[in-house]
């Protein structure tokens, strides 16, 4: 909450000050020249990024999934954002696959 509020003061105090836009990445870059906007942007990947972890988090506890196969996924999702998503998709749909598996007989797995 304490993110979010600081990012909504600093947009609300130097979005109109701040030349640049979204139209094109060069406008982007220019946007994010002013040190309050680039703050800001910053300040909105950490508040996204933490959102992102604290789901992965209560996600995995109601799954069960193990805290050590969700500690790389939080570590990534903090520093690389979406590669930190994709791979804790990644461990929840390999673990839902063997936990399938591990469902059904050892006669329907193909086991002798």
């Amino acid at each position: 909450m304490i993110l979010a509020l600081a990012y909504f003061g600093l947009i609300l105090a130097f979005w109109t000050r701040a030349e640049g836009g979204f139209d094109s990445l060069g406008a982007v870059m220019r946007f994010f020249e002013q040190p309050e906007i680039a703050l800001a942007g910053w300040l909105h990947y950490l508040a996204f990024d933490l959102l992102i972890g604290a789901w992965q988090v209560r996600i995995a506890q109601g799954e069960r999934l193990s805290f050590v196969l969700v500690l790389p996924c939080l570590a990534l999702t903090f520093l690389f954002g979406p590669i930190g998503y994709l791979v804790f998709l990644a461990v929840r749909t390999a673990r839902s696959i063997t936990r399938t598996a591990h469902a059904f007989p050892a006669s329907l797995r193909g086991s002798p």
